[in-house]
């Protein structure tokens, strides 16, 4: 049995339902989700089964308990330590650079992917994901199309939106199809909270017009179809000169669903550095499309390496 421990929002626990779906159906095995982490935490909630025509079993704090893995570095520095911890369940990456490194010399003993908790052990794709065990909890955010692009039809299929949530929108994609339509997205709210600034840093509006412009020069007449979680800031900062562009707002789409599928349907897509775009821009069928993306995902202060987060095909511009 697989258990894919999902968390955050929406488009991180895309990333973790994929990574557990493909790993069964690589080693034929049951796939069960942990939501556990959902237990009390008001910003976030478990979303695929409302959107998706997904129904994976959820694990049980007993089927959990089998697969705790008692770290013998997290547990000694624990010991000696107790006023810095490493957390139990916490990702070696996202540890301080001393103990990140502990946990690495660790990993060439005993590494992670041959252990019954497989704690993700860098950011970038783990090339040895695949022998893994056949009876496994997985805990990461798998962050690359690389796990799960062996089944990429069935990943495709699993993240078919729920058509009785999108049925009334259908006028407005026939409207999308009907011209070159591009999606470009800004993410606002939570990402000028100041912790996420300084990780994600802030896309400027430079950036978007550069990618605008990049896809000008490879379509004719395109039109802009602008999302945001704070739309007000879109009309406002973003103005293409001389482009058609229409800012999707609660007149057309009422929810943060609504939005990621009309993105889906667009021709192409910009998208900024939110797993939220990024799969709305995977998703999208069309075999000819455009993605644009940000160059960096994260900001220049952050150790995280995400080489492998983007999909060779899709163009990186500077931000």
């Amino acid at each position: 049995m697989i258990i894919s421990r999902i968390t955050m929002g929406l488009g991180n626990q895309m990333f973790q339902y994929a990574a557990g779906l493909a790993l069964s159906l690589e080693k034929n095995v049951e796939l069960k989700l942990d939501v556990f982490s959902y237990n009390g935490y008001k910003l976030r909630k478990y979303e695929l089964d409302n959107f998706f025509n997904i129904n994976n079993r959820k694990a049980t704090q007993e089927e959990i308990a089998k697969y705790d893995y008692n770290h013998p570095v997290k547990r000694g520095w624990n010991r000696i330590f107790p006023g810095r911890k490493m957390r139990t369940i916490g990702l070696p990456y996202e540890e301080p650079f001393l103990q990140r490194t502990l946990l690495s010399i660790h990993d060439l003993l005993l590494p992670s992917h041959q252990r019954k908790t497989y704690l993700e052990p860098h950011y970038h794709y783990d090339r040895n994901f695949f022998q893994a065990k056949d009876d496994v909890y997985l805990n990461g955010y798998w962050m690359s199309w690389k796990y799960f692009k062996k089944y990429d039809e069935v990943i495709r299929n699993a993240f078919s939106i729920k058509r009785e949530l999108v049925s009334h929108l259908d006028d407005f994609v026939q409207a999308i199809r009907q011209v070159n339509s591009v999606s470009l997205h800004i993410r606002r709210t939570d990402y000028t909270d100041p912790e996420v600034v300084q990780l994600k840093g802030i896309t400027p509006v430079q950036y978007y017009l550069d990618a605008v412009q990049y896809i000008q020069q490879k379509r004719d007449d395109i039109v802009i179809y602008a999302f945001s979680d704070d739309i007000s800031w879109a009309k406002e900062n973003l103005k293409p000169g001389g482009l058609k562009i229409h800012f999707v707002d609660h007149m057309v789409s009422n929810s943060a669903i609504e939005d990621f599928y009309l993105m889906t349907q667009c021709g192409d897509n910009i998208i900024t550095n939110s797993t939220f775009s990024w799969w709305a821009a995977y998703l999208n069928g069309n075999e000819n499309k455009i993605v644009v993306c940000p160059k960096k995902w994260y900001s220049k202060t952050s150790h995280f390496n995400y080489k492998d987060v983007y999909p060779t095909s899709w163009v990186r511009i500077d931000n």
